[in-house]
């Protein structure tokens, strides 16, 4: 006798069947089949022979289905003769009882791994746990998006950033900062170093230094150093006196 523990899967593609869905004492039958099928393989007697059931099959009778659903027996062997025709069973009869065989068992009945509470991963700047492995494999994605597209500047290149802006900024500050922080900004991870240093001076309002304007003396000095011409021609030529 098959255990009374455990429980079976009824796919809701069942109300989909005309067959098994015939009526309520049909859909009774085919339930009290499911619930009564080995789910592994079995040994028990069979027509005076010991005989080892695979997953999906029982021996059984229609007056014990008849008696335990409380039907009438015919209706009982009408309804298996129905399933057996149109091949949602298989079935050997005996004077002694009948093997039943239900097609396409492992299909709705094979038991998976579940894949809920298995995974207890966290992302490197999130304190949140992660639930399921799909929800790892998101974490992994957004980690490695964000490895391809930033990478953190080292003091040298801040350095050499401001000095070509010409702005007041603190290249060690600005670096010691945003090693703090993980290189988040606000709550998002920092895309672009040299577009944040921009934002620096903005919110400074530090501008960037322009070039101080030549006056026409200087500018005819340096033509001078340059050209070795004579310094007085070169005033001429400039109009000044």
């Amino acid at each position: 006798m098959m255990t009374e523990n455990g429980w079976i899967k009824l796919h809701r593609k069942v109300l989909e069947n005309p067959v098994v869905c015939h009526d309520a004492e049909y859909f009774a039958v085919w339930v009290y089949l499911l619930l009564n099928a080995s789910h592994e393989k079995y040994s028990t007697w069979f027509n005076g022979k010991r005989k080892e059931l695979d997953a999906g099959q029982l021996v059984t009778g229609r007056q014990k289905i008849a008696h335990e659903l409380k039907m009438n027996e015919h209706k009982v062997d009408r309804a298996l003769k129905l399933f057996e025709n149109e091949q949602q069973i298989e079935q050997q009869c005996t004077s002694h009882g009948r093997l039943i065989s239900i097609t396409n068992w492992e299909q709705y009945q094979k038991v998976e791994q579940p894949i809920e509470h298995q995974v207890s991963n966290q992302c490197a700047t999130s304190e949140q746990p992660v639930s399921t492995k799909q929800e790892d494999k998101e974490c992994k994605k957004v980690k490695k998006s964000i490895n391809r597209t930033f990478k953190k500047p080292s003091l040298e290149e801040v350095t050499a950033y401001c000095s070509e802006r010409g702005n007041s900024i603190d290249p060690q500050k600005f670096i010691d900062y945003y090693e703090s922080n993980g290189w988040m900004v606000g709550k998002n991870h920092m895309k672009d170093w040299k577009a944040t240093v921009r934002n620096w001076e903005r919110r400074n309002g530090d501008g960037v230094k322009q070039e101080p304007q030549e006056d026409s003396w200087t500018r005819m000095i340096r033509e001078y150093e340059n050209q070795g011409t004579d310094r007085d021609n070169i005033a001429a030529g400039w109009g000044i006196t």
